[in-house]
């Protein structure tokens, strides 16, 4: 009896220490991803981006499109429907002009060469067109290949997984999903970064780990936002309203 339970006592202990070191390994692998996406603030602030590679993209979020009026019932007669409110109309007018001629204070191409001359690579991608990145497609930032695929439609895991091989294949080294929806993917497994571009009920410009992925939703189209990847793959990222 006593032999068993010892035996007993050390398979407690032994399990109590496989635990432990497992809590202390996620541990030191959470901080050596904070101090990696610390590093990248101090990097991105000093101008010493060299190794890093800049995603660029313009916002696709119009905050004019919440605040487009509810259209009063139309009159006997056939008489146009009205805003209910003046602020309902003067949005309503806004949203008619082109974003060309709305005020803008920042540009892609402004962000693109701000970090071209912090030393990183950069590709510049346009998610206001999904249908562009459809089939998947490799890009280059200086020498390392960046994997791009768009998904607007709802993808198992075993179509996630054909479409991520389709791009390590082709020499991928970073791999980079745009979708309209978070709910398009079955997961974000594998991917560094997921752009939402078209999620109203997310925060615009709101970054957040998931699965391992870097979940960002995209900015107001005033703004830009850019994911910044290390060397080592560990992404973040940031918004410009302004330059």
């Amino acid at each position: 009896m006593k032999k068993r339970t010892r035996e007993k006592v050390a398979l407690l202990v032994f399990a109590l220490l496989v635990i432990l070191g497992g809590s202390v390994l996620l541990r030191y692998f959470e901080t050596g991803r904070s101090w990696n996406v610390a590093a990248s603030v101090v990097d991105d602030a000093f101008g010493q981006m060299q190794g890093y590679t800049a995603i660029v993209y313009d916002g696709t979020y119009d905050p004019l499109d919440a605040l487009r009026p509810a259209m009063a019932p139309a009159q006997e007669g056939g008489l146009t429907e009205q805003p209910k409110s003046i602020g309902a109309m003067v949005a309503a007018e806004l949203s008619k002009l082109p974003l060309s001629m709305r005020e803008r204070p920042v540009y892609s191409s402004d962000v693109r060469d701000l970090y071209e001359d912090k030393g990183a690579g950069v590709i510049t991608l346009n998610i206001a067109d999904l249908s562009r990145y459809t089939t998947p497609t490799v890009l280059n930032a200086d020498d390392r290949k960046i994997g791009v695929v768009a998904i607007d439609y709802y993808a198992t895991k075993k179509q996630l997984q054909k479409l991520r091989q389709e791009l390590l294949d082709a020499g991928a080294q970073s791999l980079v999903c745009l979708v309209p929806r978070l709910s398009c993917l079955a997961t974000t497994d594998g991917f560094q970064a997921v752009i939402v571009t078209d999620d109203s009920q997310a925060e615009p410009g709101r970054g957040e780990g998931t699965e391992g992925a870097h979940i960002v939703y995209a900015p107001e189209r005033e703004a830009v936002g850019v994911v910044l990847l290390t060397s080592l793959n560990v992404p973040s990222s940031k918004v410009y309203a302004a330059l």
